[in-house]
């Protein structure tokens, strides 16, 4: 092959992966993701979801029933990691968000929390920040203790 031949084919290769590494980034993301709402199992002190359930839905809400209130918690994947929070805006007394992105956007208000950390980005209740639940995966299910849960969820109710 000519190496004049050569040299325009690897300019235009070169060209071609620098064209799609920009049209990569500048893709539209993906849709807004509402929550989920589905069934925890509650066994002594211990709460579990199925991961199944998180990669399927991506964003699930679930409740927990503790000395008569109820208490919300939401599971959801952000950047291939499962986080879980609690799921309440005490302002507005809301329960249920939509994950989009890399922001949780309360239903009620829309007021926008960090996904990654849960701090209030902008809005009304931005100043209660959703915190984070540990937990553990064992036979394909989160598991969190109930303790955590509480801990999370007043948490979530004391502004900061």
């Amino acid at each position: 092959m000519n190496h004049y031949i050569r040299l325009i084919i690897v300019g235009l290769m070169a060209t071609l992966a620098v064209y799609l590494t920009a049209c990569a980034s500048t893709a539209p993301q993906a849709e807004p993701i509402p929550g989920t709402w589905v069934d925890a199992q509650v066994g002594g002190d211990s709460v579990t979801v199925p991961v199944a359930m998180v990669e399927e839905y991506h964003n699930l809400h679930f409740d927990i029933e503790y000395e008569g209130s109820s208490l919300a918690f939401m599971a959801y994947l952000l950047d291939g990691r499962i986080q879980v929070r609690a799921n309440a805006c005490p302002p507005c007394r809301s329960r249920g968000f939509t994950l989009d992105g890399n922001v949780l956007d309360c239903d009620a208000c829309h007021t926008l929390f960090d996904a990654t950390d849960g701090s209030g980005i902008e809005g009304a209740c931005v100043d209660y920040p959703k915190a984070a639940v540990p937990y553990e995966v064992t036979g394909g299910a989160l598991v969190m203790s109930l303790a955590d849960l509480l801990d999370a969820h007043n948490e979530t109710l004391r502004a900061g």
